[in-house]
C-alpha cells in the first residue's frame, strides 16, 4: 500500500506504533480556526494517474475583478449569497458482512486506524452518515435474519422474543465508536425485510407485508429503535422498505407498493412512533430514480405527507435529475441519496473514481442532502455475499495478509467521498454555481456553517482542462488533469454580484404560512423531464406533480376502439400489440428487450378522428413505463406530422395534444433504460364539446414569473395552503384548469418551436 504524508511523518516512530501508522491514509486537515492565508483558496487534488490521493497542493491566489472576459466558456461562477439544501453529510454502510470485518477481522490497532480515518474530520475524511440494514440484507455473514425469528408456522403479534443482540457483537459498537469520533454523525435504518411470520411468503425472501402484520411491523420499528437508542446510537432516520419495487428472489426483500407503503406510514408507523415518544423522521420510497410518482405519491395526501419527512433515492436506474423534478414538484419535501454502489461494471480504478465523483457532485446538485454508497467494507473478493451484488466495490477492502493479520486499503469510493466529506461539513449549504457536464470540468459548491466556502470539481474529460473560478469580484485559474478533482476551499464574504445567466438557473422563493421559505430552482436542462405540446410556433411545457391534473376547456369521451388496430417497432413473443388496446389492464404489450431510443409503438384509429389526449397506463408493471415519449400523428401511416407533444414518461402518462384531426398515432421512445416498454391499456380521448366549468383561484395560490437566460419564459405557481387548489391556466386563445395538491407546485414554460 502506499504511504502518504502522515505515514512518512509517523515511520520514524517506534515499532509498536509502525502498524498503525503503515495504515493510517490522510494528512490533517487544516482546521477551521486556522483560516488559509488571505487572498488565497487552498486546494486538495486526487490524480489517480499519478498516485496522488487528496494530496495538498500549492494554493491558489485570487486576483482582483471579475473573470476576465472571453473565459465565459471555461469560467466556473460561484455565488455564496444563493443558497439551497443543508448537508446531512457523506457515508455508506456498515452491513453486516462490513461491520464483521472491521470488528472482527482488524486488530485493534488497525480498527482504530480505520475509523479514525473514516470519522474523523481532523485525521481522516469525516464522514458523517451510516444507512443501516435492520437484520439481513444482500451482504451478511450470518444468513437471514430479522430481529424475531421464528420456526416456520408460528408467530409472534406482541413481539416478546424481539432482540437486537446480534448487533451486539460488533455492529453496534463500531457505531458508537464512529458517533465518538463524529460526534455530527446522522444514522439512518432500513430494513431488507420484516420478519418472515409476517409476509404472505412465511419468509424474508420474496412476498409482501400481510395486512393484519401493519401494527406489529410498526411496533418491530419502536422497538428497533428504543434498543439502538439505549445501546447508545441515536437513529435520525428509518424507511420503511429497501427497494419497495424490487421482490428480489435470492435473499431479503419485501415488495411494498406505493398504496400500502403510504397505509402503513399513516396508518400505523408514523402514529406508533408519535405515541412510543420518537422523533425518527420516516424517510418514504426508497429506491431508484425513474420512478418519481411513488414518492411523490406519498404527499399528495396530507396525512401521508405529514408523516414523510423526505425522500431517500437510489442510483440504479433513471436519472438523478429526477430528484430535482421530485423537489420542484413538492419544494417542501427534501431529498437523501441513501445508496448507490460502484462496482466491476465500472472497469479500472479510474471508472471507479469517475462514478463517485458524479455520486458526490451531481447527487447535491440535485437536491440530496446525503451522499451514502454502499458496503463500508468487503473482502478482497468482495463478500462475504448473502446471494446479492456480484462485483459490488466497497469503500475499503480488508484483506488478510500473507502472515495471517488482517489490513485494509482503500478505494476509489473512499478517494472520491474524502474530496467533498473532508471538507464540507454538516450543516453546509449547497450554494450556487455553473456546470460544464458530462465530459468536461464538473462542480458544485458549499457554504460551512462556519463560514468558510468549498468547491469540488472534477475533469471527467480525456484531456486536461483550464478552466476560471469567479466568485464576486475575484477569480482565479486552475488546470486539472483529465479524470482528477481538485477541492479549493477558502474564506471570507462575497464581494460584488454574479450576473444570473452565469450560473444559468433562475431561482423562484416561495413563503409557507409559518414563515418557512419554499424554494424551485430551475434551468433549461429540465424542460426535457416535462411534457411540451406545440401551439402553432410555441413549445408550450408543464409540470404535472403526482396528484396534478390539467385539463382543456371541454370535456373529454374515449374514442371507441372497436376498429383499431396496434403495431410496435418490436414485441415480446407473451405480449403483442393488441393487448395495449384490449381494454383489459391485466393483459399488456411489451417491446421484448430493454428501451433504446427509436422503439415506437403506433395505433391506427380506423378512420380520421379529432383528439386531444393519448394516455398510457402500466400500473400493472411499474417501472416499465417509456422513459421520454414524442408523439406524432399521421393520416395515412407514411407520411408524419413534427411531433406534437413531448416529454417525460410516467406510470400513468396522460399526453396532453393540441386538438389534432389524424388516423394514426405513434408514440416513439427517446431514451435508454433496461427496462422492457410496456403499456397494459392505451387510450384515445377526444373533446366532446361540452363546456367545462372555469376554475377560479383558491387561498394559498402564489405566482411568481421569471424568464431562462436561453430566453425560456417560465412561471411557478404553489399551493401553500391546507387543500387542493384550482386554478384557470391560459394559452393563447384556450384556457385550461389547472387542479394542484397541497404543498405541489406546478411550472408552465413557453419556448420558440
Amino acid at each position: 500500500m502506499r504511504p502518504t504524508l502522515r505515514q512518512r511523518r509517523r515511520a520514524a516512530l517506534a515499532a509498536a506504533t509502525t502498524l498503525l501508522a503503515t495504515f493510517s491514509v490522510l494528512p490533517a486537515a487544516t482546521p477551521a480556526s486556522a483560516a488559509p492565508a488571505l487572498g488565497k483558496a487552498q486546494v486538495w487534488l486526487t490524480d489517480l494517474s499519478t498516485d496522488t490521493r487528496l494530496a495538498k497542493q500549492a494554493p491558489v491566489t485570487w486576483k482582483a475583478g471579475p473573470a476576465p472576459a472571453g473565459s465565459s466558456g471555461s469560467a466556473i461562477t460561484v455565488d455564496t449569497r444563493r443558497a439551497y439544501q443543508p448537508m446531512a453529510g457523506f457515508g455508506a454502510s456498515f452491513t453486516d458482512s462490513s461491520a464483521w470485518l472491521v470488528g472482527t477481522k482488524l486488530g485493534n490497532a488497525q480498527r482504530n486506524a480505520l475509523m479514525r480515518d473514516l470519522f474523523s474530520r481532523r485525521d481522516g475524511i469525516g464522514l458523517s452518515f451510516l444507512r443501516q440494514p435492520m437484520g439481513a440484507s444482500d451482504f451478511s455473514v450470518s444468513g437471514n435474519y430479522s430481529y424475531d425469528d421464528l420456526p416456520a408456522g408460528q408467530s409472534d403479534p406482541t413481539l416478546a422474543h424481539f432482540s437486537v443482540d446480534h448487533d451486539r457483537a460488533y455492529t453496534i459498537p463500531l457505531l458508537k465508536q464512529a458517533g465518538r469520533i463524529n460526534p455530527q454523525l446522522t444514522v439512518m435504518t432500513t430494513p431488507w425485510s420484516a420478519p418472515g411470520w409476517m409476509k404472505t411468503s412465511g419468509s424474508m425472501v420474496t412476498g409482501r407485508l400481510k395486512p393484519d402484520a401493519y401494527q406489529a411491523y410498526a411496533d418491530y420499528f419502536a422497538k428497533f429503535l428504543k434498543a439502538y437508542a439505549a445501546a447508545g446510537v441515536p437513529v435520525r432516520y428509518v424507511s420503511p422498505q429497501n427497494e419497495p419495487l424490487y421482490e428480489p428472489s435470492t435473499y431479503p426483500g419485501m415488495s411494498l407498493p406505493a398504496d400500502q407503503e403510504k397505509t402503513f406510514v399513516t396508518g400505523y408507523l408514523a402514529p406508533t412512533l408519535r405515541k412510543q415518544g420518537l422523533s425518527t423522521g420516516i424517510l418514504g420510497y426508497d429506491h431508484n430514480w425513474d420512478v418519481t410518482s411513488y414518492p411523490e405519491s406519498l404527499y399528495t395526501d396530507p396525512a401521508a405527507a405529514q408523516s414523510v419527512a423526505g425522500t431517500a433515492w437510489h442510483c440504479y436506474a433513471g436519472d438523478v435529475t429526477a430528484q430535482s423534478v421530485a423537489h420542484n414538484d413538492y419544494p417542501d419535501k427534501p431529498a437523501f441519496q441513501t445508496e448507490c454502489s460502484g462496482g466491476t461494471w465500472e472497469g479500472d480504478e479510474q471508472g471507479g473514481f469517475a462514478g463517485t465523483m458524479d455520486n458526490v457532485i451531481n447527487g447535491p446538485r440535485n437536491w440530496a442532502q446525503s451522499i451514502v454508497r454502499w458496503n463500508m467494507a468487503l473482502d478482497s473478493a468482495g463478500g462475504p455475499r448473502n446471494n446479492g451484488c456480484d462485483g459490488c466495490r466497497p469503500v475499503v477492502t480488508v484483506a488478510q495478509n500473507a502472515d495471517g493479520t488482517w489490513s485494509y486499503t482503500p478505494t476509489a469510493d473512499y478517494w472520491g467521498l474524502a474530496q467533498a466529506s473532508k471538507f464540507v461539513q454538516p450543516g453546509a449549504r449547497r450554494v450556487a454555481s455553473n456546470t460544464f457536464g458530462k465530459g468536461s470540468v464538473e462542480d458544485v459548491a458549499f457554504t460551512n456553517p462556519d463560514g468558510s466556502t468549498a468547491l469540488v470539481t472534477y475533469n471527467s474529460g480525456t484531456g486536461a482542462r483550464t478552466f476560471t473560478v469567479g466568485w464576486g469580484n475575484r477569480h482565479f485559474s486552475y488546470t486539472l488533469p483529465a479524470g482528477a478533482a481538485a477541492t479549493f476551499t477558502w474564506t471570507g464574504n462575497q464581494s460584488g454580484g454574479t450576473d444570473p445567466a452565469a450560473i444559468g438557473s433562475v431561482d423562484v422563493p416561495f413563503q409557507n404560512p409559518d414563515g418557512s421559505k419554499a424554494l424551485i430552482s430551475y434551468d433549461s436542462s429540465l424542460l426535457a423531464q416535462q411534457p411540451q405540446l406545440r401551439l402553432g410556433d410555441q413549445w408550450l411545457g408543464y409540470t404535472l406533480p403526482t396528484g396534478a391534473s390539467l385539463t382543456p376547456p371541454t370535456g373529454e369521451t374515449a374514442l371507441s376502439r372497436d376498429v383499431w388496430q396496434a403495431t410496435a417497432s418490436a414485441s415480446s413473443s407473451d405480449d403483442p400489440p393488441s393487448k395495449a388496446i384490449d381494454g383489459d389492464p391485466a393483459t399488456r404489450w411489451s417491446l421484448g428487450h430493454g428501451m433504446q431510443p427509436g422503439d415506437w409503438f403506433q395505433v391506427d384509429l380506423g378512420s380520421t378522428q379529432t383528439l386531444n389526449q393519448v394516455v398510457l397506463d402500466t400500473t400493472a408493471s411499474s417501472g416499465d413505463f417509456v422513459r421520454q415519449y414524442e408523439v406524432s400523428t399521421s393520416d395515412d401511416g407514411t407520411t408524419w406530422s413534427k411531433p406534437i407533444a413531448i416529454g417525460a414518461g410516467s406510470t400513468v402518462a396522460r399526453i396532453l395534444l393540441p386538438t389534432t384531426t389524424a388516423r394514426y398515432i405513434r408514440v416513439t421512445n427517446k431514451a435508454s433504460s433496461g427496462s422492457w416498454w410496456s403499456i397494459h391499456d392505451l387510450s384515445v380521448l377526444a373533446p366532446d364539446g361540452k363546456t367545462t366549468s372555469s376554475a377560479s383561484a383558491t387561498k394559498g395560490v402564489q405566482r411568481r414569473s421569471a424568464v431562462l437566460p436561453d430566453g425560456t419564459r417560465l412561471t411557478a405557481v404553489y399551493n401553500s395552503g391546507g387543500s387542493t387548489a384550482t386554478f384557470d391556466v391560459p394559452w393563447g386563445d384556450t384556457t385550461y384548469s389547472y387542479r394542484l395538491p397541497a404543498g405541489a407546485a406546478a411550472i408552465f414554460t413557453t419556448r420558440s418551436a
